[in-house]
């Protein structure tokens, strides 16, 4: 039984472990995003005449690619706190796993 705690341990396909993982990339990948969407703002801004600036199709369409940017981000923000907590889990599991390993059999 011993052996089987340790070995379960070790195996990182948990769905913990996979969750942990997940999160931490779909958190990169939108801060990717964010950081894509930020650079159109900063390119459209620098890029269109104010006249077209001041369009109001154009200037509700910078306004809400600026709206997505932020969502993106605090999207990005919320994720990294679901993977911090899941690496507290992970780390309680395994101190939790290390524990009963080194119990002596009953």
């Amino acid at each position: 039984m011993q052996m089987n705690v340790q070995t379960s341990a070790a195996r990182p396909s948990r769905p913990l472990y996979q969750a942990r993982q997940k999160t931490s990339e779909v958190r990169d990948q939108l801060e990717v995003a964010s950081a894509e969407l930020g650079l159109t703002n900063a390119v459209l801004g620098h890029s269109l005449p104010d006249s077209v600036k001041r369009s109001g199709e154009v200037q509700r369409a910078l306004s809400q690619n600026e709206a997505i940017e932020e969502k993106v981000q605090e999207a990005a923000d919320e994720l990294q706190v679901v993977t911090d907590l899941l690496q507290e889990e992970v780390a309680e599991r395994e101190r939790l796993e290390r524990e009963l390993a080194s119990r002596p059999p009953a």
